[in-house]
């Protein structure tokens, strides 16, 4: 294999993992921001029936959750915002009541992604800006690299 195909290989991986880094750190970012946030989530065993409180930030530890949601699409300026508004949405947790690991409905969840709507929008687009300079940077190396072997005629 030449050297070109080689550091394209390598730029392509470059690339794909920046991508799934920027990803994690997002998905990070945002539980980290629903612990920061101080909201309570309001839940509803589905075992036993009672219903206690949580800091929302348990819901963030979970990754098992069902939900019922449907779309509603409303007009902010000229933009047209799509928000989920969920029917039923439930998450894995451990009942303090009953102390089984069972389906808690979350009573509030439109309400805590209301408040939380704001700060999690400014994450993602910090986020989506660092993921396209991360790649153009990565380019402008593999852009240099490639002149540098066209000069030393290693193609």
């Amino acid at each position: 294999m030449s050297a070109t195909v080689i550091l394209l290989i390598v730029m392509a991986l470059c690339l794909m993992a920046w991508v799934i880094g920027c990803a994690v750190h997002f998905v990070l970012g945002g539980r980290r921001l629903l612990n920061a946030s101080g909201q309570v989530a309001h839940c509803t065993c589905e075992s036993c029936g009672a219903t206690f409180d949580v800091p929302a930030g348990e819901l963030g530890r979970s990754w098992l959750s069902k939900q019922a949601s449907v779309t509603h699409t409303r007009r902010e300026g000229a933009a047209l915002v799509d928000e989920p508004s969920y029917r039923s949405f439930a998450k894995r947790l451990t009942c303090p009541h009953c102390g089984e690991r069972a389906w808690v409905q979350v009573t509030n969840v439109n309400e805590i992604n209301a408040s939380l709507r704001g700060a999690y929008l400014a994450l993602g687009l910090k986020h989506i800006a660092a993921m396209v300079a991360g790649g153009f940077l990565i380019l402008a190396i593999v852009q240099i690299v490639l002149g540098a072997l066209r000069a030393l005629g290693l193609q």
